[in-house]
């Protein structure tokens, strides 16, 4: 169990970490990325994820790095449910952890920067246009859409290679970032630790933590992540 928590830990704190500081890179004042826009994001945040599933593989996990997945695997017959709280409290330390390193990254540039917004959103997920039900609907079928090509991805290419799979996860969060994202930023249920540290830390300048929206991105994904796994059965992919 101290292996699988290490292991999420480790893989989360990688994929929020590289995230994150993208969207730092480019909202903060006087960062030399700044303006550098949604498709470098999403990029990034792909990336992040293939670094972070491989690293939670070797680490000796399943290779999560989200609660929301973790909770689709389960409602897939995939992982045992006794399993899941580890897998959650390693994902929600790395969150910790890596709201810490985008603190420490960036920490000339919260002072820099006079929108609250926007160093908030270097930490945590909101919409574009706040509309908590329609809000929370994307965020079920965003996550949704993007579970069924994780498990599709799972049945076809992680057999084969698991570097190679972790990739191609990565490759399509990147394309699902890229395209769903844009009226919640897809939330993915990943950053209740984030915004749990943004919450804690001493971050100049800093506004509220909108925790009003934090359940919007921690029940839409399970939702989506629940009926994805009902839609991965019928088709035959778990």
């Amino acid at each position: 169990m101290e292996k699988i928590f290490i292991a999420e830990m480790v893989g989360s704190m990688f994929l929020l970490t590289i995230g994150f500081a993208s969207v730092a890179v480019d909202l903060l004042d006087k960062s030399w990325g700044k303006g550098a826009g949604w498709l470098m994001q999403g990029m990034a945040w792909g990336v992040g994820l293939a670094l972070g599933l491989i690293t939670a593989s070797a680490l000796g996990s399943q290779g999560n790095v989200n609660p929301a997945i973790t909770v689709a695997f389960v409602a897939a017959g995939l992982l045992p449910i006794a399993d899941a709280p580890i897998y959650f409290a390693g994902q929600l330390a790395g969150g910790i952890a890596s709201g810490v390193l985008v603190w420490l990254l960036y920490l000339p540039h919260w002072a820099a920067t006079e929108d609250r917004e926007k160093k908030l959103a270097c930490f945590a997920m909101a919409p574009a246009i706040r509309d908590l039900p329609k809000n929370l609907l994307a965020e079920a079928l965003s996550f949704f859409i993007f579970v069924v090509g994780v498990f599709a991805i799972g049945k076809t290419i992680f057999p084969l290679s698991p570097i190679a799979g972790a990739f191609a996860t990565g490759l399509w969060l990147a394309a699902a970032f890229c395209s769903t994202g844009g009226q919640i930023a897809c939330g993915y249920g990943i950053d209740l630790g984030t915004r749990l540290a943004h919450q804690l830390l001493p971050i100049a300048g800093k506004g509220g933590s909108d925790w009003s929206y934090a359940w919007v991105t921690v029940l839409g994904p399970v939702l989506g992540a629940v009926a994805a796994a009902r839609v991965a059965h019928m088709l035959g992919l778990v």
